[in-house]
Order: structure tokens, then sequence, then C-alpha cells
């Protein structure tokens, strides 16, 4: 059922900054045996049926023919689930059965196949091999997947196969060397164990090199041999698993006698595969040992340590932003986890947003009550706004800490929608119920903007790309050029503040562990996130704001995964609440450089 799970979660396989589960890969092995458990009922209730015919042949004509129509159904279930619901696509068994269908389809057909002229099924053979080989530069995790374009790899495949039906086996040389075949051989044991062996290694070599590819290729090939030496070959050739076929040759009239023969011979066939196995093992302690060794070297070039620099919570009264750059610029040269971070990373990561004290302020559902979302006195003569998606949220508990410390000046609202950025267009979202509720809680939020009035207005959204409702794509320009039209209509020209998010950041799930090194989660300043601060710089010149996150989230270039004893962010994109308080000074310091507080 792996492959339901992430589907029903959502996980994107592409995705090589998320945390991956060590047996993410087992989802198509999950297709492969829920097609196995059903396939076999279809033909034989086919057969059946046909089974009355006296026509030759009926009875393959008749399965071809359902099997083309299993096919032809799974494909176009592929294409529509692609353009709505791309990991449902990915994963369900139902948008894959046509890759399987048309293996199925080649079975059927093989005698027809064994009638192609020999030139002709080389020159298939060749073409599909290219195929094989082009998918690897022509598909990229943009295009729609599997509908339609696995049908690239598959049909490549299937005239692969074609290529090969009553063919010498020599005429496809990429195919049929023996490093090929031996790599066929151990094709499951290699499948099998390559994931997790990445997943683990990477968690101890923070930087992919050279030497680390070649280590952690290495240590999967080790594995592998392992697996099929040492438990994939002698157990699918155990005598155990041999019944009583030798007994009816004739081999034999002693069943004891030829127990023991069958014994002897499958020891002395794997001795030289046990040792073979061994050698494997001893290839991976060295591979894991020198990963060890290698844990501890930095990511990304870091910054110059800062010697003697005082490490402390709380920020300075002159400029809070020199003690955040410190603590940052400390953290991005750290090699070693503080003993005393509160919370924890684990803690962090698993509270996500749950202890935010404004999270009923962004659920999915009706617009909640604006007073129930204000924080500070509501008696105070100023107010202030704070809007946009989940990076609202993150932002939120310190402009909560903002309004509590303002001597009952200020009172704040902080109000969105998780996953809704406040834009313009409706940019697509996977969840149904937050593109359903989006519309509606930004014409709520913006009424009461209208009504209130307020002194100062703050958009935060996601520095990402995306797409509209129908699929069209949203560059960066796009937009920020869509936040500013959605916000004309608050009323409050000169008065909009947009506070960009943190660079994206590291996968903490995947980069934090007990034996890896801070480096591991020192991530940099990302294209995209440039761009988008590049793009909203210029709306200064009609007279609203712009306050970048840099000088409370990176030193030096450098993002790292705390500043002190705070975790700065609990996954690459949202900042953990007790950071968010920790940096309300700073966020203050710089709405008042801007005459706005």
């Amino acid at each position: 059922m792996a492959n339901w799970r992430f589907a029903a979660v959502g996980t994107d396989d592409f995705d090589a900054t998320a945390a991956a589960s060590a047996v993410q890969h087992f989802w198509s092995l999950a297709v492969e045996e829920q097609f196995y458990l059903f396939w076999p009922a279809l033909p034989i209730l086919v057969l059946l049926a046909a089974r009355g015919s006296r026509s030759p042949g009926h009875g393959r004509r008749a399965v071809a023919a359902v099997v083309c129509v299993v096919v032809v159904a799974s494909f176009g279930y592929a294409l529509w689930t692609g353009a709505t619901q791309p990991a449902l696509a990915y994963f369900s068994t139902l948008s894959r059965a046509w890759e399987l269908g048309v293996g199925a389809l080649l079975a059927v057909v093989a005698p027809l196949l064994g009638r192609i002229p020999r030139p002709a099924r080389l020159l298939l053979a060749w073409t599909g091999l290219a195929g094989i080989v082009g998918s690897f530069v022509l598909l990229t995790p943009d295009l729609p997947f599997p509908g339609p374009w696995a049908a690239v790899p598959v049909l490549a495949t299937a005239f692969v196969i074609i290529g090969g039906t009553e063919a010498p086996a020599q005429h496809l040389l990429p195919l049929t060397n023996r490093v090929s075949v031996y790599l066929g051989d151990i094709s499951y044991s290699l499948y099998l164990w390559h994931f997790p062996v990445y997943i683990f290694l990477t968690l101890l070599m923070p930087e992919q090199t050279l030497s680390s590819t070649l280590l952690i290729c290495g240590a999967i090939a080790a594995v592998s041999v392992v697996g099929y030496y040492l438990v994939e070959q002698p157990l699918h050739r155990s005598p155990l698993l041999r019944g009583r076929g030798q007994a009816a040759t004739g081999a034999s009239t002693d069943p004891t006698a030829e127990r023991r023969l069958s014994w002897r011979s499958w020891r002395e066939r794997f001795s030289t595969q046990f040792l073979m196995s061994a050698l494997g093992a001893f290839v991976v302690v060295v591979v894991v040992a020198v990963s060890f060794q290698l844990r501890d070297r930095p990511l990304l070039p870091v910054a110059a340590p800062v010697s003697d620099a005082p490490v402390s919570d709380a920020p300075t009264d002159e400029d809070p932003e020199v003690q955040l750059q410190a603590d940052l610029a400390a953290a991005a040269a750290a090699t070693a986890w503080p003993d005393d971070l509160d919370p924890s990373l684990n803690d962090a990561i698993a509270a996500s947003s749950n202890d935010n004290p404004a999270r009923d302020c962004f659920t999915v559902g009706d617009t909640p009550s604006f007073e129930r979302c204000t924080w500070g006195d509501s008696d105070a003569s100023h107010q202030m706004f704070l809007v946009g998606d989940s990076e609202a949220l993150s932002y939120a508990p310190a402009f909560k800490a903002i309004a509590e410390a303002s001597d009952g000046q200020w009172k704040i609202t902080t109000a969105g929608l998780y996953g809704c950025r406040y834009t313009a267009a409706l940019v697509a979202n996977e969840d149904p119920a937050v593109m359903a509720a989006c519309p509606q809680r930004k014409l709520d939020v913006a009424a009461q903007i209208v009504q209130a009035a307020p002194e100062v207005v703050v958009v935060a959204n996601a520095f990402a790309e995306g797409q509209e409702s129908d699929r069209t794509p949203l560059s960066v320009a796009d937009i920020v050029a869509s936040t500013v039209a959605e916000t004309a209509g608050y009323g409050a020209p000169g008065r909009i503040v947009y506070l960009a998010p943190p660079p994206l950041g590291a996968e903490l799930g995947q980069c934090y562990s007990n034996v890896s090194s801070p480096q591991n989660c020192n991530v940099g300043i990302g294209a995209t996130w440039q761009a988008f601060a590049a793009a909203l710089s210029a709306v200064t010149a009609t007279g609203d704001h712009v306050i970048s996150s840099l000088a409370f989230s990176c030193a030096d270039g450098i993002c790292p995964a705390f500043a002190g004893t705070v975790p700065t962010t609990y996954d690459p994109v949202h900042l953990t609440p007790a950071y968010a308080e920790r940096i309300a000074p700073a966020i203050r310091a710089e709405l008042a450089a801007l005459g706005l507080m």
C-alpha cells in the first residue's frame, strides 16, 4: 500500500530537498504487486468466455482486445489525474497499470513479433535503446508524468523487447555484454537497496562531491551484492523449495541420499558467493567509516568564525540586528550542534506550527474572528495588520510580541490562510479545501482592512513560483504584480509593507541527525528568492515599502538552522514560533526606520 500512502500525503518524488522515507522507492513495488494480484483474473475470465469458439487464436485475440482496453483506459486516467492531481497520478496503480499492460500486450502478441524481419527488429531495438537513454535528458519534473510522458520510456522499452524476440542475443551489445547481464542479474537487489543506502549515507556526508558520490555508489553495489549472494540466490535455489521435483526424474531412488546430494551441491555452489558477500560487507564497513570522517566537512564555504562573539537570546537595545547577525555568523561557522537548543530541533520539527499562537487565524474554514486574532491593547490608538499565507503565520508571533511590548500603543491583527497567497490571482494549491476557502478569506480580510483603516499593513507571502487555478504558469514578475494588485484594494497607499520570507532553507529531516554537523543544514540564498526580492524592490517607487529578511535569517550569504540557542526554522520555509519572537525587536526596528512606528 506504499503508493497509496505517498499519494494521500502528496509526496513529490522529484523533490530533492524534501525528507524522504528510506523505503520511498517501495511505491513502485507496491504498484507491481497490486497489478499482479488482480491481473491474472482478467485473462482467465476472457479465456473462459472464449473457450467455446473454434476459431484458431480466438482466445488470444480476445485477451489482446481486453488488454488494449485496459491500457487505453489507464492511460486516459493518467492524463486526467495528471492535470488535476499530480501526486495521485504519479503513485496510483490505476494511472500506472497501462505501463504494465503494454508488457502484457507484448506477451499476448509474442508469436506475431517473431515474424517481423530481423533488420526491422534490429532497428526497433536500437531505436528503443536510444529512447531509453534519451529519456534521462528529455524527461524533467515539469512534464506531466506518467501521462503522457511516461510513454517515451515505456514504448522505448517495448521496442527493445520486440527487437530481442526470436533474434540472436548478441545484436544489442550495450545490453548483452557480460557487465550489463550481471547488472541485470542483481537488478532487483540493486533496486531494493539503493535508496536506503543513499538516504542514510547522505546523512553522514554533508556534501555530494565526486568522492562522496563514488563512495555511495560503491556502498550500494556492495550491499546489493551481499543481498544477492547471501539472501536472494541461496533462498531462491534452496533444496527446501524444490519439493519432490528431483525424485520424479528418476535420478535417485533414495530420498535421504537425494537430499544430502542436493544440500552438498547447494553448499558447493554458494560457498564462493558467501565469500563474495563477506567482501561486500567489508566494503560497506569501509564506506561508512569514511563517511563518518567526512561528515563534518561543510556543505557551503562557511563564514569566517566570529571569535569571542557573545551568543545570547536577548538582543541588544542599541541595534537588535547586530546581535542577530553575530549569532547567525557563529551558527554558520559551527561544526557541532549546541547542547542547549530550546526548543530542540526534533521538538521544533514535530511541533511545526501547532504551538503558533495565531494558528487558528490561518486555518481552513470560515473566516475566523478578527477580534480573536488581534494582539495588544484593544483600546490602542494605533493599529497594524499582518496578512498573507503561511509565511504571515510564521511571522505572527513576532507581531504579537511587538504589540504586547508597545505599552498599549499598538494593536496588531494577524489574519490569512495557510496555503493561500494574498495575490489578485488564485494561485493553485494541492489542497482543494484551501482553493475553496482562499477567495472568500481574501475578500473578508480586505474588507476588514478597509473598515479599520490601519496605519500599517504588512503582507508576507511565499517567494515561490506557481500556477493559476487553471494551471497557467505564474512567473516571479506575475506573482509580484498580482500581489500589488491585491493590496491596491486595501485603501492604504504608502502604508503597505512587503515583508520577505526567509530564504528557502534546508530540509531538517534530511540534514539533521545526532551524527551530522550544523554545516549540513547551512544553505545559500536561492536564485528564486533573489528574483522576488529584486522584483519587489520596484514597488518602493509607488511609496510602499519592502523589508528584507536577510538581516535576521542569514549572515554573509549563509543561512543556518539556528541562531544562538533557538532553531530558526522547522522546515525549509517557516520560522519557528520561538525564533519569530526572537526577531520581534529587529522587525520593529525596521518598521521604525521606515517611519511607520
